[in-house]
């Protein structure tokens, strides 16, 4: 927020610049905090909604990220056309409003008290009945995502979630707070595999979010088109024998949600060798992922480039401007 208040030439001198870094971070911390109070204040329902209102109104003013989402959205679907395109920047930024309306009410959602999760399992596996069982769940930026690490904690299942984190400490910290209701251990996408391979060690389970570009990943086909992608979900489920779960989230209306456990993932030849058995399930998790996407596509959200601007420039006539594939923020996509 404080970056795009404060314009482009002043973003790239406080990269460089200690003191001026840490001013964009406080305002930063300024609004998002006085927006996450206002929330907080308000009924669960009524913080879905007013968020989703802002988010409508005021993402449209991120000029960067919508230029991604108008790439993102017309490589997943070329036979839209650009105005249909735009009528789904609105929707997705409702989407993202009403996400971050709903952080401050976390544990309320998880409360199974309350109606806001649909919980479903469409195959049993042991970490359902046994938490101490591990599996890997994997989603995508869809609805609200934090709604399957809430579906886990509700039935009682330990878990190790590999997230993003924020380059604001002041914001991270408070978000940070907020997932405190989901029971989980947060582990960065800069860590390496150890921490999860001890996690799986000792019982727990591992989910992560896996529609974003990973650099240095491998390139598996998402919608058609190379995306460099971590196989580190596949490769950790066949390394220990556990379930590689695919779980879909579905807004219902407002902060309520139907989250669906699908059957486990199998490898198509499971006399390859590991790492061909690896790229084959992390094609069938975008397969899910791309499903989930046509379904509803205002419910994605799409913020970050997800493919190469020379793959994106290839597949849509050489009209895309995008910034450089070697973003310094790009190992956190």
């Amino acid at each position: 927020m404080a970056k795009f208040i404060l314009g482009n030439a002043l973003r790239k001198k406080a990269l460089h610049n200690g003191p001026l870094r840490h001013a964009l971070w406080l305002l930063d911390l300024l609004v998002i905090g006085l927006l996450y109070g206002l929330f907080r204040l308000l009924p669960v329902s009524w913080a879905s909604r007013t968020g989703a209102w802002l988010g409508r109104r005021i993402g449209p003013w991120f000029k960067s990220r919508c230029q991604h989402m108008r790439a993102n959205l017309g490589l997943a679907f070329p036979d839209k056309s650009s105005e249909e395109i735009e009528r789904l920047l609105p929707e997705i930024w409702g989407n993202g409003g009403a996400v971050l309306g709903e952080f401050p009410h976390l544990a309320r959602i998880v409360d199974p008290r309350h109606d806001y999760l649909d919980i479903r399992f469409e195959q049993d596996i042991p970490t359902y009945s046994d938490p101490t069982r591990p599996a890997v769940f994997v989603t995508a930026h869809i609805a609200n995502w934090e709604a399957a690490g809430a579906s886990l904690h509700r039935y009682g299942v330990p878990l190790v979630a590999l997230y993003s984190p924020l380059a604001n400490p002041w914001l991270e910290k408070l978000l940070r707070r907020s997932r405190q209701a989901l029971g989980c251990e947060l582990i960065s996408r800069d860590a390496s595999m150890r921490p999860f391979v001890q996690a799986l060690k000792q019982g727990r389970s591992v989910a992560m979010i896996m529609d974003r570009r990973i650099d240095q990943g491998t390139p598996i086909p998402f919608f058609g088109a190379d995306k460099p992608s971590s196989t580190l979900a596949a490769r950790l489920a066949l390394k220990f024998g556990c379930p590689l779960v695919p779980v879909k989230i579905e807004r219902r209306d407002g902060p309520r949600f139907r989250v669906t456990f699908l059957p486990p993932l199998q490898p198509a030849a499971p006399d390859a060798d590991q790492e061909a058995q690896a790229r084959d399930l992390t094609r069938q998790i975008h397969g899910h992922f791309e499903q989930w996407i046509t379904e509803r596509p205002g419910a994605w959200f799409c913020s970050k480039k997800i493919w190469s601007s020379a793959i994106l420039r290839s597949r849509q006539g050489g009209n895309v401007t995008l910034s450089p594939d070697t973003d310094p923020h790009a190992t956190h996509r």
